[in-house]
């Protein structure tokens, strides 16, 4: 890593800077009260009391533009100052100005009654320390109003076609160019740290580029970036302007401490012209990304000579980084919403595994992978007392307990979280390798009972834009800082260091915590209480459920037999529209008959005893294939291919029901093809087995596939195929029974593929080998 040693500086020293507001503190520079404007315009102002108030405060340049003395300029009224056609645009939006100290525009002025025939200004309007300012701005050649609504207009066309964060950012940096004529624009995003870093770029091969590379936070002084929030849009058009002082007739008025936060023609640090020199930029433009109220990033260009944009312009270009920036937050108010669901789905099954283990520690250490996931970290670690549980990539427990004993009484009340240890936690270099970074919560006011995330080392070569250090030197005893001079990539290797927390897990930990504290601690009690109350209903509904589909099968079948007794006997006095509607009945009654057995089975399924064994899956489909093709198949072909399936442990009885309703609807929905093609699978996963059942039937539309394994779920219309509506959520019963899965895929018209899942066995063999 390159480095300069900072000079020793005296303590002496140190105290003197600390109390002097010098250039040697960039961050205490009052760089809002420079006293003095830039040279492309000048400054009036005058008191907010009435419309006839005097000018109070000029800017010293005041005299060459408006061709008068300072004598008559400051004392005179507005309408002493200009023709009427220009104090009406002056005294436009006055009344708003008084109570909205916001910077506005008021339009233009032509001063072609003094020194500067014709000359075409732009006025901006803003009032500040009970004053009204009027900034005139030289407006250059005047923009086609067109043009400009053109431009905003095919940007947010262009938006259309963004597809990721780079296409908006290097979409806005091209517009903003194409506006603005400069030969380099840039975005760069501000980190946690203040550092910014270019994400996009436009330029043509006049200035370099600096795509990729990192300024350092200290480029931008805290000031400076209060001063991008407040006012957005920021221009240099000169770097070598001479400043011009303010004056002011009013003895009260010190003009060196007016604030011109909202002035467009600020005068500009020192420093920060240096530091555009020392960057080759005669002029240059920023336009402030701010989301929420905070400094997001920097749309920043320069010039390699003088450059103005007029302020119509200039506030096209702030009009797409408004737009931009809205739609940057719209992206991470998505990512957080995304994140805040995820996050809370696995507060729900860890606070569900801690309800139902013997104890919340047990119900944690067991579910290993739902714990690293709720804060994104590579290791865990849980501490009850001296006992130390690690998980993931974890130091070891004794390097846990003594983080956690120099954590002390961070943990108290909050989430702890770093991405760099410091020096106060003891043998640092012995636990970065799996801990550089750690979150950290308590679950107890009393006893040690912690929760510790870890994140790895990762090792970053960062690109700076120059060596981030400023240049120093002491003269006359006080240390001078200046900017950098050279913005060459300069290569840092960064090492301690994990990648840094986000606020969304901070909050997913924090959000854990809480729910511990308030919901699973104090209300496990309740809660089991609940549990046991629902099982006792839900084995109530079972009882009613079946007692129900029983006691109607009677009836049904009654109305079946009457109704066929009638066509026997009766058939010769009825009309041929009666024995129409008598064989309806009979359809109708044994399919209602039909329906309650599938309901009485279906209830069945929840109850009956599971009898596990080895069951030989081939010749099981194979068997159940015989009687389907013997009963629903004579005048049809239909052929099944078999692949070789493994000995499950699972209960005979029951997968016959699923193979039984899983090869019929196959068969069924291949009707109409000639030859039907059904063919089974099975493929071993890490923990289970997974079956295919595929066919070239009608299909299905697979955004529908979730409705399948519901109870009376059809897909298809009764008139074309018939069934129940039973038989897959049968299929789902009994398998979910077994502890697999259940789902299916389907494209209309190309057949479907249905699948289930049982759990591994100890030893898994084909029926071949059995055999």
């Amino acid at each position: 890593m390159n480095s300069t040693p900072e000079p020793q500086i005296p303590a002496p020293i140190k105290q003197a800077l600390n109390e002097a507001i010098t250039l040697t503190n960039c961050d205490r520079e009052p760089i809002h009260m420079p006293g003095s404007i830039q040279a492309h315009g000048f400054l009036l102002a005058r008191s907010l009391s009435t419309d006839a108030a005097p000018v109070v405060v000029a800017s010293r340049n005041a005299v060459n533009f408006l061709a008068r003395p300072m004598d008559q300029i400051l004392g005179s009224s507005l309408s002493e100052l200009f023709p009427a056609q220009d104090v009406e645009v002056l005294y436009r939006a006055v009344e708003a100005m008084r109570t909205d100290d916001r910077q506005r525009f008021l339009g233009s002025v032509c001063l072609q009654r003094h020194v500067y025939p014709s000359e075409e200004f732009q006025v901006v309007g803003y009032s500040r320390n009970n004053l009204q300012f009027f900034e005139f701005e030289s407006s250059g050649p005047a923009p086609d109003q067109r043009d400009l609504n053109s431009v905003i207009a095919d940007f947010v066309a262009r938006l259309e076609h963004c597809r990721n964060p780079a296409d908006l950012f290097h979409t806005l940096t091209a517009q903003i160019r194409h506006l603005t004529g400069f030969d380099r624009v840039m975005l760069y995003q501000f980190d946690k740290e203040g550092h910014g870093t270019v994400l996009a770029e436009d330029r043509n091969d006049r200035l370099p580029s600096y795509l990729g590379l990192r300024f350092p936070a200290s480029d931008i002084p805290r000031q400076a970036r209060e001063l991008y929030i407040q006012n957005r849009v920021r221009i240099i058009p000169d770097v070598d302007y001479v400043p011009s002082p303010l004056v002011s007739s009013d003895n009260t008025i010190d003009t060196a401490t007016l604030d011109l936060s909202f002035s467009v023609l600020r005068s500009v640090s020192p420093v920060h012209r240096e530091y555009m020199r020392n960057m080759r930029t005669a002029s240059s433009m920023s336009v402030s990304l701010v989301i929420e109220g905070r400094l997001w990033g920097l749309i920043s260009a320069h010039h390699s000579e003088p450059r103005f944009a007029p302020y119509l312009v200039r506030s096209a270009c702030d009009i797409l980084s408004r737009i931009a920036a809205t739609q940057i937050a719209s992206g991470e108010r998505a990512a957080e919403m995304s994140d805040a669901v995820r996050f809370k789905s696995i507060h729900t099954q860890l606070l569900t595994y801690m309800a139902a283990g013997e104890n919340y520690i047990d119900g944690l250490a067991k579910h290993p992978e739902e714990l690293l996931a709720l804060t994104r970290a590579a290791g865990a670690a849980i501490l009850v007392g001296d006992r130390c549980i690690t998980l993931g990539q974890a130091p070891q427990p004794a390097e846990v307990l003594n983080l956690s004993n120099t954590l002390g009484t961070h943990l108290s009340s909050d989430v702890f979280a770093t991405s760099q240890l410091d020096p106060r936690f003891e043998n640092v270099d012995a636990v970065r390798a799996h801990a550089s970074g750690i979150m950290a919560i308590s679950l107890s006011q009393i006893h040690r009972m912690q929760i510790l995330w870890f994140r790895p080392e990762v090792v970053q070569t960062v690109h700076w834009a120059g060596e981030p250090a400023k240049a120093h030197e002491i003269v006359d005893g006080v240390l001078q800082i200046h900017p950098r001079n050279s913005f060459v990539s300069w290569k840092e290797i960064v090492r301690g260091k994990s990648e840094p927390w986000t606020d969304a897990e901070i909050e997913s930990a924090r959000e854990f915590r809480h729910a511990v504290l308030e919901i699973v601690l104090k209300r496990a009690e309740e809660l089991a209480d609940i549990a046991a109350e629902l099982r006792v209903v839900n084995r109530e509904l079972e009882a009613f459920s079946y007692s129900v589909s029983h006691d109607l099968r009677a009836p049904f079948r009654h109305i079946s037999g009457f109704a066929e007794l009638l066509t026997l006997n009766e058939s010769k006095n009825l009309s041929e529209r009666g024995k129409r509607h008598l064989a309806a009945i009979v359809e109708s009654a044994q399919f209602a008959g039909l329906l309650v057995d599938s309901l009485l089975n279906f209830s069945r399924l929840s109850r009956t005893p599971l009898d596990l064994k080895p069951v030989p899956m081939k010749m099981l489909v194979e068997d159940v294939w015989r009687d389907i093709e013997r009963q629903d198949l004579r005048d049809r072909h239909v052929s099944l291919t078999v692949h070789d399936l493994p000995l499950v442990r699972a209960d005979v009885n029951l997968m016959r029901q699923v193979w039984i309703n899983l090869l019929s609807n196959a068969a069924k929905y291949t009707r109409g093809r000639d030859p039907g093609v059904i063919t089974v699978r099975a493929k071993q996963q890490e923990k289970e087995i997974v079956f295919s059942i595929d066919d070239n039937g009608v299909g299905f539309d697979n955004h529908y596939a979730h409705k399948l394994f519901g109870v009376f779920q059809r897909l298809h219309r009764m008139e074309e195929f018939e069934g129940t509506g039973i038989g897959l959520a049968n299929v789902r019963r009994i398998i979910s029974r077994m502890g697999g899965r259940t789902w299916a895929e389907g494209r209309p018209g190309q057949g479907a593929t249905f699948f289930f899942s049982i759990p591994s066995t100890s030893e898994v063999r084909t029926d071949k080998e059995s055999s």
